[in-house]
């Protein structure tokens, strides 16, 4: 933050970062953003909820339908050191390190706009066992919630949130919209995957893959027909029975079929959340 005469002020870690995550729960369907210097379009979305005064969350892009990612630890509790973030693994396609420091730092910055506050990386050299002390801060910070800088905003009981939001009064069935159908809190994840699958294709057999894998992994519930038409422009090119047929969980229309063995077994990898009936 600069003062009047231009000098950077320091600013305090975990403040920097809490508007970054107020405003993931506020606003998780806006998690994608382009970097300008390559025009790429990247996502951003957490594997770990923030509670106990960690998150870690992934940035990476969609390529051919598949996500390459770095994982990327954000330590805020301040237990032993300054708040730090760590890029703990990534894709072995996704390996340019310094690439995924952009990617994080364009992350944060593009939801600091209009805060007065910049957000830039430094490698640091300190001898940090950053997996031990994340697990530690993060347990210490379960135990001792009182003290925990993220409780300011009630963070303790994100998780418990974000299932009730996730709840549903009743079982979508014939909503023309597609969110409606997919899990609340990994609908822009869903939906990004299944355009980056289904866009492109012209067959029924190859555009209802995908959807047939959610629906039988019970990662969304079963989308309707009018939603499907509505969403990927696909009038003219699959029927309303054909598309039945496909997500009829009682039909095995992909029998000793590859492609969808290797599309459920991305699904079954990659999205972990399940609709619980």
């Amino acid at each position: 933050m600069p003062d009047l005469f231009g000098n950077v002020v320091p600013v305090d870690g975990t403040d920097a970062l809490k508007p970054v995550i107020i405003n993931d729960f506020l606003k998780r369907k806006e998690l994608s953003f382009v970097n300008p210097r390559n025009g790429k379009t990247y996502h951003r979305h957490y594997a770990i909820m923030p509670q106990g005064g960690v998150a870690v969350i992934d940035v990476g892009e969609y390529v051919d339908g598949n996500f390459m990612y770095a994982t990327v630890g954000i330590n805020l509790s301040r237990n032993q050191y300054q708040p730090y973030i760590v890029i703990g693994c990534h894709h072995k396609e996704f390996s340019d390190i310094n690439l995924i420091a952009n990617m994080v730092t364009q992350s944060l910055n593009w939801v600091l706009t209009g805060t007065n506050t910049t957000v830039k990386l430094e490698a640091c050299h300190k001898p940090i066992a950053w997996e031990k002390d994340i697990l530690h801060s993060y347990m210490k910070g379960m135990d001792n919630r009182m003290f925990n800088p993220m409780n300011v905003f009630g963070y303790e009981m994100l998780d418990e949130k974000f299932m009730s939001m996730g709840k549903r009064k009743t079982r979508p069935r014939n909503s023309h919209e597609i969110l409606d159908f997919l899990i609340a809190g990994s609908e822009d994840v869903l939906l990004a995957w299944l355009h980056s699958m289904v866009d492109d294709k012209n067959h029924p057999k190859d555009m209802m893959r995908p959807v047939r894998a959610l629906i039988e992994l019970k990662r969304t519930y079963k989308i309707s027909y009018d939603a499907f038409i509505k969403e990927f422009n696909k009038a003219g090119m699959i029927s309303r029975t054909t598309y039945n047929d496909y997500v009829n969980l009682a039909k095995e229309p992909y029998f000793d079929d590859e492609k969808y063995a290797k599309v459920m077994q991305y699904v079954e990898e990659y999205f972990s959340f399940c609709i619980k009936e």
